[in-house]
C-alpha cells in the first residue's frame, strides 16, 4: 500500500515531542497536530524522496555548494510557493524544531533562552532556543530562498539571451 507524507505547505511547524510512542508532531493551524514515530528529519526525507526524487542529504549538500551553509540550514522544499523549512533549535538526536517560513511571522525574546515564536495567523510557539540563534536562522532561511528564486530565474534569463544572441528568437512553440 502507498502512503504519501503527511507533510504539506500547509505545516505551521514540526516538533519533536517527549511521549512513549512517538517522536513529532506536524502542526498545521486549526488542525489537530498529526503525530509520528519517526523523528522530524526523517518525515522531511520522505516529503522530498516522495515529491521531488531527492532527499534531505542532497539538499544539505547543496546548501553547501551554493550557500556555504555547512549546519543547521533552511531546506527548501518549493521555492515557488515559498515552502522552506528551517531548524530552530539544535538537538543531539537529531530531531530538530523545524519552522515553515511562509507562516513565520516574527521571534520576540521570551526569557532565559526561551523565545516566542509567532505565525501569520494568529498562532505563537514558546521554543528553548536563544532569540539571536532564531534571528539567524531566519535570515538564512529568507536568503537561500531569494537566492534559490533568483538561481531559477536567472537560469531562464540565461537561455533566453543565449538564443537572442545566436539570432534565433526566444519562441519556443518551434
Amino acid at each position: 500500500m502507498f502512503t504519501t507524507p503527511s507533510l504539506n505547505p500547509g505545516l505551521c511547524y514540526i516538533e519533536p515531542v517527549r511521549h512513549a510512542e512517538f517522536l513529532c508532531q506536524a502542526v498545521y493551524h486549526g488542525e489537530a497536530p498529526q503525530p509520528s514515530h519517526k523523528p522530524t528529519e526523517a518525515l522531511i526525507d520522505e516529503l522530498l524522496i516522495y515529491y521531488y526524487g531527492t532527499n534531505l542529504a542532497a539538499r544539505r549538500a547543496h546548501l553547501k555548494a551554493a550557500h556555504a551553509i555547512h549546519r543547521m540550514g533552511p531546506i527548501v522544499i518549493d521555492e515557488r510557493i515559498q515552502f522552506v523549512l528551517f531548524p530552530i533549535t539544535t538537538s543531539r538526536a537529531r530531531n530538530p524544531f523545524w519552522i515553515n517560513l511562509h507562516h513565520f511571522l516574527m521571534c520576540q525574546p521570551a526569557g532565559e533562552g526561551m523565545t516566542d515564536i509567532h505565525f501569520n495567523h494568529g498562532m505563537m510557539k514558546s521554543v528553548a532556543a536563544d532569540y539571536n540563534f532564531c534571528e539567524k536562522q531566519y535570515e538564512k532561511a529568507l536568503r537561500v530562498l531569494d537566492r534559490s528564486t533568483k538561481i531559477r530565474e536567472q537560469s531562464a534569463l540565461y537561455i533566453t539571451r543565449q538564443l537572442q544572441r545566436n539570432g534565433q528568437g526566444a519562441d519556443f512553440s518551434r
